[in-house]
């Protein structure tokens, strides 16, 4: 039996998730889709650094672009001072799990680019607010859009009681 969730009609969003200097746009496009079916913001922060026009690298996304709650910022140190809550920040290596975290609807996550860390100083600023997803070392790291969902999910998972 298939259970359906709706979450869109919360005037507040499941999760806000901020991806911070993404490198890949399908991988933008896929978690917009994402966003859209768990009812998250997406926000995107800059530096973009591939040509945002380009239809087919956003394919992921579909039509979906139009019902998702996506806004874009100059860096993730702007992003996070239009929200003003301290985030939980998802970094490859850190003693603490996604699990160990109690996600809070409307919750900040930020998410790291593809090549890399999240910004230093934001993850020097809440050291107690990092997370790592568990995986083998059989991998260097995740992709972000498979990331954003298990983080999604999770925080849909701890919610859903008071959805």
């Amino acid at each position: 039996m298939f259970l359906n969730y709706s979450i869109c009609p919360l005037q507040q969003p499941l999760l806000h998730v901020v991806l911070d200097r993404p490198r890949i746009a399908a991988n933008i496009a896929s978690i917009v889709r994402l966003c859209a079916g768990v009812g998250a913001a997406l926000h995107v922060c800059g530096p973009l650094v591939f040509e945002t026009m380009d239809k087919t690298r956003w394919r992921a996304g579909l039509d979906y672009f139009a019902g998702a709650r996506i806004h874009f910022h100059l860096n993730a140190d702007r992003c996070l001072e239009v929200l003003g809550k301290q985030p939980w920040i998802v970094e490859v290596g850190s003693s603490q799990t996604l699990w160990d975290a109690q996600l809070q609807l409307s919750d900040v996550v930020v998410l790291g680019p593809e090549t890399g860390n999240a910004v230093p100083h934001l993850v020097s600023r809440w050291p107690n607010r990092v997370l790592t997803l568990p995986q083998t070392e059989a991998v260097r790291c995740l992709n972000l859009a498979q990331c954003a969902a298990v983080v999604c999910f999770e925080a849909m998972r701890q919610n859903l009681k008071s959805v």
